[in-house]
């Protein structure tokens, strides 16, 4: 708890802030800043329980700060009261932590915010792992009314509902002002009452600038609700400053003079520059009982889909880790995550058909402790992208992805279900972990791999792994051992003259092709890049030594696929070729047996075997 003497001065001291660090940093957002100055202070003076040095962890409160934008607001109340000493106009300075939109490189930033409408799903996340751990700290979070338009706060406040998170404080800072017009309801509060009512959430509606009414609210929320609660607060961008409150056209915008700063300083009436904050910290009660034991490497050796195999080891690892989390957008049936349901329902999450909601709970549950596996049809991820994008720059301890459905595989579905683009999205980020098992021994061992390489302090962050509908064949041994960052040579002989690479279902197609081609004897050498990104060049290389003719099959967009990372590789390692080509989804596909459909992307077995007859 903190206390002061005076909340009201202790705001100003804080406008003043905003301005000066805007001002100095020649860009910012100082009105939307402005806006929220008495939410933020009284929640952090009087109602939010941390502790500064270690903010925040699971046994304290937690605040979120979805309208990253106002990131100068947060920096002044997290300078005010300890948990930073950074110089305040350092902000947007290169090297500097204060970064125009909150990071986690920065102490008491957990998540990193700032593309508008993700903090709700992030809250809803950390709420839940909060329940669940039976821990009376509680989450809020600051949205902007202009953000409240974003589709993802509806399915977050539908998953809130569903859960009873009642633990979970949404602040809405209605401030009628967006970046270009004003927001949709401008300052008719009542829409927002009628959503939120119509969601199953408790409310309260109050001035955002008044102490008193901001209090109990607060109040009320602590007292205890039964439901999610949230502060509907009318507000004003640039409050406290004439010529800045309640105008347009300042979004963005510092002052631009030091006349300007000056006179709005002087505007701000502050009579104490030395307002006393003091300081008494606490934290909930919690004992961290997480189990975090390595995995023994149990396969089951039999033929099956990808998709069911890493559900399958997934399931197996729920044995071993308590703090493993599982999260379905209702295709259960589908990724059979309902293996897991069943042995953990405690630690299944069914968010429904809301996949960017389920993207920010796994960011909100990852940071919260948990091990948290979510799993969808590949192709439906790519709505969820920007939520992806995100929780790469919070620096996740695990979150693993797994798309099943890849390619054109899956048949007479047809190409609305069909991924081909999720390798290129998901190796795109900067820190990723990319894998695409062949079959079901691969797939197993790479995700009790991926686990165990976590557990050991080898291994964090997102790890996407690429599965398939169709039922394959064993190709590995029981006993391999699959290494991130290596490929598989699968066939060889001291006299190949080509060499295919591919993975998935199409591999079982280059296999086939190889024996009829051996039959001829065409000697071709077949490779699995079952780990997309990190790919080990040199291992690569060696891999191809001797072979000149490079093929590549793959079921995913000729753009930004396994085959294009690949040849950019061998490109950069100077490995010279003759011939080289990809193969792979090169025209928008149709609705057919799967089959069909890899004969009319010339990747089944006859294609293939013609293919490599012509380059031969």
């Amino acid at each position: 708890m903190i206390t002061t003497t005076n909340s009201q001065e202790l705001c100003k001291l804080i406008r003043k802030d905003i301005l000066e660090s805007t001002f100095y940093a020649k860009s910012g957002h100082p009105t939307t800043c402005l806006s929220s100055v008495e939410l933020v202070t009284v929640l952090f003076l009087k109602y939010l329980v941390f502790e500064p040095e270690n903010y925040p962890q699971i046994y304290h409160d937690e605040f979120i700060l979805s309208k990253g934008h106002a990131a100068p607001l947060l920096y002044s109340i997290y300078k005010k009261v300890g948990i930073i000493n950074e110089d305040l106009k350092t902000l947007r300075k290169l090297g500097s932590l204060l970064e125009g939109h909150p990071s986690v490189k920065l102490n008491g930033v957990k998540y990193a915010t700032g593309s508008l409408g993700q903090g709700l799903s992030i809250a809803v996340g950390a709420a839940w792992a909060r329940k669940y751990h039976k821990i009376d700290s509680k989450v809020y979070v600051l949205i902007g009314d202009g953000e409240f338009a974003e589709g993802s706060n509806f399915e977050a406040l539908n998953i809130a509902y569903k859960y009873n998170l009642n633990n979970l404080c949404l602040i809405i800072d209605v401030n009628r002002l967006g970046q270009s017009e004003e927001t949709l309801f401008k300052h008719n509060l009542d829409e927002y009452v009628k959503r939120l009512d119509a969601f199953g959430w408790e409310y309260v509606v109050i001035d955002g600038h008044n102490i008193e009414e901001i209090e109990g609210a607060y109040q009320k929320f602590i007292n205890g609700v039964n439901k999610p609660f949230a502060i509907v607060a009318k507000t004003f961008k640039g409050k406290g400053v004439s010529f800045l409150e309640n105008k347009e056209n300042w979004h963005g915008k510092p002052l631009q003079t030091l006349d300007e700063l000056n006179k709005a300083i002087q505007e701000l009436n502050i009579q104490n520059e030395e307002v006393s904050v003091n300081v008494s910290y606490r934290r909930y009660p919690y004992s961290n009982s997480v189990q975090n034991k390595l995995i023994p490497v149990e396969v089951e050796y039999k033929e099956m889909a990808t998709r069911q195999a890493v559900a399958k080891a997934i399931t197996k690892v729920g044995k071993y880790i308590n703090n493993l989390v599982v999260l379905d957008a209702d295709v259960k049936n589908s990724t059979y995550t309902e293996y897991f349901e069943k042995e953990y329902g405690d630690r299944f999450i069914q968010c429904h058909i809301a996949e960017q909601v389920m993207t920010g709970m796994a960011l909100g549950l990852a940071k919260n402790g948990f091990i948290v596996y979510l799993s969808t049809f590949g192709a439906f991820f790519t709505r969820a992208f920007d939520f992806v994008r995100m929780m790469m720059y919070s620096k996740p301890p695990l979150v693993i992805f797994v798309g099943t459905h890849a390619g054109v595989s899956i048949g007479e579905d047809g190409p609305s279900q069909m991924a081909l683009e999720d390798l290129a999205m998901f190796s795109s980020l900067i820190e990723s972990t990319v894998l695409y098992p062949s079959d079901s021994v691969s797939a197993q061992k790479l995700l009790i791999n991926v686990i165990n390489q976590h557990l050991q302090g080898k291994l964090n962050g997102i790890v996407y792994f690429r599965t398939s509908r169709p039922s394959t064949s064993i190709l590995y041994d029981i006993n391999e051992e699959f290494e991130i960052g290596k490929v598989k040579v699968l066939r060889k002989s001291e006299n190949d003259e080509i060499a295919i690479l591919s993975n998935g279902v199409p591999l079982f197609e280059v296999i086939k092709a190889y024996n009829k081609l051996k039959d001829e004897e065409i000697n071709v050498r077949v490779i699995d890049i079952y780990s997309i990104k990190p790919l080990d060049e040199d291992y690569l290389v060696r891999a191809l030594d001797g072979i000149k003719k490079v093929l590549i099959f793959e079921e995913h967009s000729l753009y930004g696929g396994m085959g294009q990372i690949v040849s950019s590789l061998l490109l950069k390692k100077g490995k010279v070729l003759d011939y080289f080509e990809i193969i792979a989804i090169d025209k928008i596909p149709l609705s057919a047996p799967a089959n069909d459909l890899l004969n009319y992307h010339n990747m089944d077995y006859f294609s293939i075997y013609n293919k490599v007859k012509q380059v031969v």
